[in-house]
């Protein structure tokens, strides 16, 4: 029997019923000029092979309808409308339709350029995305294909990262327009049937609403969601608890999630993410442009050449944008402090998400305090000496003062101390040695929320400055992880592998005892470390051992027997040999003896590597 799931919200269905997702044709067969060579993916409406068009002799991917689709005239009319619409799309990341078999035909099926690579959700399984500046670069891309199908008036409806596939040579291709709608011609949904995946869905889809393209901008804010924070804003145990969720457009802020996403970021998901479709993007451009400008605040202008560098490379790329981020936005904040003190904060505060320990944002803001403090006793002194009647004697002291005016600092929003010499300073931030409350640090021209996740993300910029300016130590407790591989990886507890090119980092960890674990899968076991709670810091040193190597003795002659270190060994079988030198290679003396001879062999077996050394009688 088919499983069913219904959504009592809006009464509709979807069916997942594997047991019939079949098609009469297999590998090897041959549909018209197109040979079946490989089956290669599956989903709900049809079959995939790799086929080679034997006319213009070329790789093609033929997708066959699946057969109890193929018997519904409704399933083969969608399958045709999906042909006609893609046919005219002609976009870089859009999959290109080659052929269509016609409704009349005995197998009904698409003919596609076919995609070596991988798909993006089985991409980010592999290689986790580390920045959120890498998910803004492929989803600025695949807003440029939906604008391009938007256009021409084509809706895709089921965009998730399973539907992008990543060509070898890091193109991101736009595929299965399967339930693709043409805005303009009449809808030809099956009744009760709800088409698409309920974690990607926008709540007017659950609840049986209009669609239009902004239900393509939501389930792209989901998929650019998922990409900065690993994981879905919705989800949940069944199908039923994620629709709900979804109709409710409840989610955890994106910036909650992970600080590193930041508020320029968050604003354009939490737009994409709206309930209303009226309070979301307008049109689909309107989201690449935000994303391209967020991207070009970031160093990163060249979207397709940022990609085809990270696809090649995942872990290299990730290594090196973190170290261009950080000059990148230090760079900026530097330039437009003078004339934009919340932007510039907004950069130190990304800077301090990628790197709370830095050197040069920590100094300058401490150095901002400073500054505003004496600005602060200017002030103070100035209104004292003129309420006692001494304004010319006040205003020669400033006149003395030596100096150009300095860079501005981290203001409150809400001060209204004006300094007539330093026209950029007219407010103040707490000094480490004040017993004030710290100003808050938000953006004057903000609207403020009221929800629980942006009161967090705020409380936790604020904390991070304040901290900052106050030469508060982060909290935490700093080790230097010192592992004895170059191009390692390390983790804290059960988080994601991060790389590191020189085997030395500094880490944070937190209170209570904590695991440390590293790892070099090309050569050594993986190994960690538990981090006592009284460990206040200090040096983690990680010397991974090498996995073992094997060496196999050979000898063809009769009555020759083997030692190996001189053990005694038996011939033909492999011996595991441990691998001590720190150089990943271990010389191991093999000895053959003879009736009358002895043939002795010094060989190096490496890490993982397996040599078969032969006597020589």
């Amino acid at each position: 029997m088919p499983k069913m799931a219904e959504n009592s919200r809006s009464g509709l269905t979807w069916v997942a019923d594997h047991a019939r997702c079949e098609v009469s044709v297999e590998a090897g067969q041959t549909l018209g000029k197109y040979q079946l060579i490989e089956k290669v993916g599956q989903g709900g409406m049809a079959v995939v092979y790799r086929g080679h068009d034997t006319s213009l002799n070329r790789e093609v991917a033929v997708k066959v309808l699946h057969n109890h689709l193929a018997e519904h005239k409704e399933a083969r009319e969608r399958f045709g409308r999906e042909a006609h619409a893609v046919a005219k799309l002609r976009h870089e990341n859009i999959l290109e339709i080659y052929d269509f078999s016609g409704l009349d035909s005995d197998e009904t099926f698409i003919v596609t350029e076919f995609i070596e690579g991988c798909t993006l959700k089985e991409f980010i399984c592999e290689h986790p995305l580390l920045f959120p500046e890498t998910g803004a670069l492929i989803v600025a891309q695949v807003c440029g294909a939906l604008a391009h199908a938007h256009g021409l008036g084509v809706l895709h409806r089921d965009v998730k990262p399973e539907n992008i596939m990543i060509r070898n040579d890091g193109v991101l291709k736009l595929t299965d327009f399967g339930i693709a709608q043409m805005i303009d011609l009449q809808r030809m949904t099956v009744t009760g049937q709800l088409l698409g995946s309920p974690a990607y869905m926008a709540p007017e889809h659950v609840l049986g609403g209009i669609l239009d393209f902004r239900t393509d901008v939501f389930a792209l804010g989901i998929v650019l969601y998922q990409l900065v924070t690993a994981e879905l804003p919705f989800h949940g145990k069944n199908p039923h608890e994620i629709l709900k969720r979804v109709a409710d457009c409840e989610y955890p802020d994106p910036a909650r999630k992970d600080p590193r996403v930041g508020k320029e970021l968050g604003n354009i998901i939490r737009t994409a993410l709206q309930k209303n479709p009226d309070d979301r993007y307008a049109d689909i451009s309107l989201m690449q442009q935000e994303l391209e400008t967020y991207l070009e605040g970031s160093g990163l202008q060249n979207g397709r050449e940022e990609l085809e560098r990270f696809f090649d490379a995942p872990a290299a790329y990730q290594m090196a944008l973190e170290q261009r981020l950080i000059a990148h936005l230090a760079e900026r904040a530097r330039r437009i402090l003078p004339k934009d003190r919340n932007a510039a904060l907004e950069l130190y505060n990304r800077i301090l998400n990628v790197d709370e320990d830095n050197a040069e944002v920590l100094t300058q803001i401490r150095l901002l305090g400073n500054r505003q403090r004496n600005f602060r006793v200017s002030a103070a002194l100035l209104a004292a000496l003129a309420l006692a009647g001494l304004a010319v004697i006040a205003k020669s002291r400033f006149a003395a003062r030596p100096g150009a005016a300095p860079d501005a600092a981290v203001l409150d929003a809400t001060a209204t101390v004006p300094d007539a010499k330093y026209p950029d300073t007219d407010g103040a931030i707490a000094d480490a040695a004040s017993t004030e409350a710290a100003p808050p640090l938000a953006d004057a021209s903000a609207t403020p929320t009221s929800t629980p996740d942006a009161r967090t993300a705020t409380t936790i910029r604020r904390k991070r400055i304040d901290a900052a300016v106050a030469a508060i130590p982060s909290k935490g407790r700093s080790f230097d992880l010192r592992i004895s591989r170059k191009n390692s990886e390390y983790r804290i507890g059960n988080g994601l592998w991060v790389p590191t090119a020189s085997g030395r980092v500094r880490i944070k960890l937190g209170a209570g005892d904590q695991q440390v674990a590293a790892r070099d899968t090309s050569c050594c076991e993986e190994m960690s470390q538990t981090i006592s709670a009284d460990d206040i810091g200090g040096p983690i040193k990680m010397n991974l051992r090498h996995l073992p190597g094997q060496l196999t003795p050979r000898c063809s002659t009769a009555g020759v027997s083997v030692t190996i270190n001189d053990k005694n060994r038996p011939l033909g079988l492999a011996v595991t040999i441990p691998i001590k030198s720190p150089l990943g290679t271990e010389r191991v003396k093999v000895t053959f003896f003879s009736k009358d001879q002895v043939d002795e062999q010094q060989v190096r077996v490496p890490a993982k590597g397996s040599e078969v050394v032969t006597c020589r009688f």
